[in-house]
């Protein structure tokens, strides 16, 4: 039986509908315009900062989760050299154009990747919370040296919440990490530039839910026939997305909600011994 191909359609509506490059959220500043428009010059900001992160020394980077590509392009701009990782097979069309296909890119999840080589960092842009978490250090250990490092951007629980439940609670993503022998080296509390990116997504949400009720409302008026066809085969997949317009989504984007359960933060963590 052939696997079945994994595509991220929420990456896939932001590049080709909405003309974004990323998922990942943006730093804002008071001059930036809190609207869509203002949304490429957020996550730029974002990417500048997550990759100053990186001290000096560092050559290799592994970018794990890498999305469309954008932040190994502009790691490669600085001068390093960088590998893409994604299970996503629609991450690996973009990041061969994005970055052209001389630049590696391995389909794998992280926790069984098996590049046959270490890095001097591994990255991991909202992407951590995706990894097992009895894995995720150990397979770190596995893919770095004494005195490599982690650099991971994310959300972090207060608490365990339902909203951000794949998330880590952030003092057991640092324990696990000492545990390992990663000791915390850099930090940074983004919480309060971010958190104008959910008042943002709540417009383009209720944009979302009215494009969705209009569609819905026009195919039982005007096609009742088809619609009956429709609900009979996708009825299961239309209440999936109602689901997620209606019912996840708001108080996922809820800033005050945000603010309440989760910390957005970047950490470097780098391998004693």
């Amino acid at each position: 039986m052939s696997r079945k191909r994994h595509i991220d359609y929420g990456l896939k509506f932001l590049h080709q509908i909405m003309g974004l490059k990323a998922l990942h959220l943006g730093m804002w500043t008071d001059e930036m315009p809190r609207t869509l428009g203002g949304v490429p010059a957020a996550q730029q900001l974002y990417t500048e900062t997550l990759i100053g992160f990186i001290p000096e020394g560092v050559r290799t980077v592994l970018d794990i989760g890498c999305g469309s590509g954008d932040t190994s392009r502009q790691l490669i701009a600085a001068g390093f050299g960088v590998e893409g990782l994604s299970p996503d097979a629609y991450h690996g069309e973009l990041y061969a154009e994005t970055n052209g296909k001389d630049v590696p890119f391995h389909l794998a999840k992280f926790e069984d990747c098996s590049p046959g080589k270490t890095y001097d960092c591994l990255l991991f842009s909202e992407s951590a919370q995706y990894v097992d978490k009895d894995r995720l250090f150990p397979k770190c250990l596995e893919l770095t040296r004494p005195g490599g490092h982690v650099v991971a951007s994310d959300f972090f629980q207060i608490a365990p919440c339902e909203e951000y439940h794949m998330c880590f609670v952030e003092e057991d993503f640092v324990a696990r990490g000492e545990r390992a022998g990663f000791k915390v080296t850099a930090h940074r509390d983004i919480t309060a530039d971010v958190v104008p990116t959910q008042d943002v997504s709540l417009v383009q949400l209720r944009h979302a839910q009215a494009a969705f009720q209009f569609a819905l409302d026009a195919a039982r008026n005007e096609a009742p026939v088809l619609w009956k066809l429709v609900r009979m085969f996708l009825g299961k997949k239309i209440e999936a997305v109602r689901q997620l317009l209606y019912e996840k989504l708001p108080p996922r984007l809820d800033p005050k909600r945000f603010l309440d359960t989760v910390r957005y933060a970047i950490y470097r963590m780098t391998r004693e011994g």
